[in-house]
């Protein structure tokens, strides 16, 4: 046996897909250290901390959006 402690990991034939999607450095590692310390695989933390929102709440929480990138000025049409 190893001396090494390996991460949880999901039942194997698992069915899977596909999540992606870029965030700020700062989250990367606030997630990256929360999963570390919880001895679980980042995706597994992040399949895990979906649930735990979703079943505290009902569904996923909504979130205000970006600022606006290109606001139209209100200038009247002559």
């Amino acid at each position: 046996m190893s001396a090494y402690r390996t991460r949880a990991r999901r039942r194997e034939g698992s069915p899977t897909v596909l999540l992606q999607g870029r965030v700020a450095p700062e989250a990367r590692e606030a997630v990256q250290a929360a999963a570390a310390q919880s001895g679980v695989s980042i995706a597994y933390y992040m399949e895990a901390l979906i649930q735990q929102l979703v079943d505290e709440n009902g569904g996923l929480p909504l979130v205000d959006g970006p600022r606006p990138q290109r606001e139209e000025l209100p200038i009247p049409a002559a």
